[in-house]
């Protein structure tokens, strides 16, 4: 019982302090949107690095390390929507001072108030043309269908004949790169994770992947959103950790006090 009383006694208090609540939409809002945006990009990009090898034969060993991916992008698009939600929320609480001493607090100091939704738009923002692509690819997309591959060189010799030529001339006809296919490579590169977990062979798991890439490309960012939300209790420990910080010193000095007072009058006693 001792210790946990110790326990708690050492544990941070949160304390929440009255804030002015800012605007949801805004400008800063919208730039926010820009770093979501990168993050996603990079995400994509790394898919390209790792998704061939992150593509094991084994379904467990798939779902696992796909799913520890997974987990590392939304921590990361977590940590950096608190980032903001507690830093919002410290100017905030500062607008809320100014305002209640008089001073004027602006529209601009208003759009940096921290306000709920305002993770959640700055991460719809950032996915808005991920999300575009996505919608138009979940319309267009067709089952894939095997096609066919390069003729070896020694066929070549025998294409001047013509019962042969006409026969094989189907593997010289070029067909021209479609839309689908230039989205498909995008949300590919989005969603290598989930793609992954499926597996590549089976196309009509893959165009189900396709038909639900809206919904999927909604789930990396929509962390930031949720990140953003923790602003207020990442100040309120802010402020908790400063009042256990005070305490603390306040319980040094009374230690310090009580100390001197027993040695005063050891040494009158010793005069």
């Amino acid at each position: 019982m001792q210790k946990n009383s110790k326990k708690n006694n050492n544990a941070p208090t949160p304390i929440y302090k009255p804030y002015l609540r800012g605007n949801m939409i805004s400008a800063l809002a919208a730039k926010r949107g820009l770093k979501v945006f990168a993050l996603l990009a990079v995400f994509a990009f790394f898919g390209v690095l790792v998704s061939g090898v992150l593509a094991f034969n084994s379904a467990l060993l798939r779902i696992l390390m796909n799913g520890v991916l997974l987990a590392f992008g939304c921590m990361v698009m977590m940590n950096e929507g608190s980032r903001h939600g507690e830093a919002d929320v410290t100017f905030a609480e500062i607008a809320l001072k100014r305002q209640e001493e008089g001073k004027e607090v602006t529209a601009k100091d208003r759009d940096v108030c921290y306000h709920p939704g305002k993770g959640f738009f700055t991460a719809l923002i950032g996915v808005t043309p991920f999300l575009l692509a996505a919608i138009v690819y979940a319309f267009i997309a067709k089952k894939q269908t095997f096609t066919l591959g390069v003729l070896p060189s020694w066929v070549q010799g025998y294409e001047k004949q013509s019962e042969v030529g006409q026969a094989l001339s189907y593997y010289h006809e070029s067909f021209p790169i479609t839309l689908e296919q230039i989205l498909r490579l995008i949300m590919r590169l989005m969603l290598f994770p989930y793609m992954n977990m499926l597996g590549g062979g089976d196309f009509g798991r893959l165009l189900l992947l396709d038909r639900i890439s809206p919904l999927l490309t909604l789930i990396v960012p929509a962390f930031y959103g949720v990140g953003y939300l923790r602003g207020p209790r990442l100040r309120a420990m802010v402020h908790g950790n400063i009042r256990l910080a005070r305490r603390r010193h306040n319980r040094k000095e009374r230690k310090a006090r009580e100390q001197r007072m027993r040695k005063e009058p050891q040494k009158k006693e010793l005069i």
